[in-house]
């Protein structure tokens, strides 16, 4: 470049200098638009005297020595991130386990197979004729003995 390097020096010097108003103006910009700051008292409060108080001397500004310590029950950053690695692993094989078509009807001989020895191994059996008849003996013997409710009033 074969220009007059002043110019950029000037430039930098009235950048410089606008950004200075700027920064001077926005702490100015900053106090007035605080809300309540201009606001007034209600002299029939009765916090009203401490109210003008705090307004006229607001106390020391914070430090960061002020700030507490970090309390002992509380986890760290990576519980946290554990804690919710496990919680989409647990959603995603919730996803995978109740998505359509994760099952499918291959092996049923094996599955008939492993039914009939689970029944096999209770003895349930269809009910024989001597069965039916002690059931209905048993039936007749408890309706002879069942009294009808009493009419209602």
């Amino acid at each position: 470049m074969e220009g007059d390097k002043r110019i950029f020096w000037r430039a930098g010097r009235l950048a410089l200098l606008a950004g200075a108003a700027v920064m001077l103006t926005a702490c100015q910009a900053i106090a007035e638009l605080e809300p309540g700051a201009n606001a007034e008292i209600d002299p029939n409060s009765p916090a009203a005297a401490i109210v003008a108080k705090a307004a006229r001397d607001p106390g020391p500004w914070p430090t960061f020595a002020d700030i507490p310590e970090i309390p002992e029950d509380v986890r760290t950053s990576q519980a946290w991130r554990d804690a919710v690695q496990d919680q989409e692993a647990e959603g995603l094989y919730t996803a995978r386990t109740a998505a359509p078509d994760t099952w499918s009807l291959t092996a049923t001989e094996a599955f008939v197979a492993d039914q009939k020895a689970k029944v096999a191994e209770v003895n349930v059996h269809a009910p024989t004729a001597a069965e039916i008849a002690e059931s209905e003996a048993y039936a007749r013997s408890l309706r002879a003995r069942a009294t009808p409710p009493p009419p209602p009033r």
